[in-house]
């Protein structure tokens, strides 16, 4: 319910349309809803969302927004994890509908 903080690109620029779009309270509540899911695995949020985007047969590469070096040594952590079906199932039934799966739904 705050607004972005001004120094964020979704606060700002291009992209800002787009990042307030995910940045809406169902897909916030949902995103918190993988926190746990990231702990079990042991692995941080980012890098359970770079190993979830790496392992979608839809996606042929990803393309990982980071701005601070720390950013990328954090995501190419999640490089070579591979996450077992049943959390992949558990990520699949906390975000919902908030989740285009579809490759023909654009």
């Amino acid at each position: 319910g705050t607004p972005p903080p001004e120094e964020t690109r979704a606060a700002s620029g291009s992209g800002a349309g787009f990042i307030r779009r995910l940045m809406g309270d169902e897909v916030l509540t949902r995103v918190q809803g993988l926190l746990p899911v990231a702990a079990d695995v042991g692995l941080s949020p980012a890098q359970l969302a770079v190993a979830w985007v790496l392992q979608n047969d839809n996606v042929a590469s990803a393309i990982i927004g980071a701005s601070r070096p720390e950013q990328v040594h954090e995501n190419v952590k999640a490089s070579g994890v591979t996450l077992d079906p049943e959390v992949l199932t558990r990520i699949d039934a906390v975000l919902g509908d908030v989740v285009v799966t579809d490759p023909d739904i654009v």
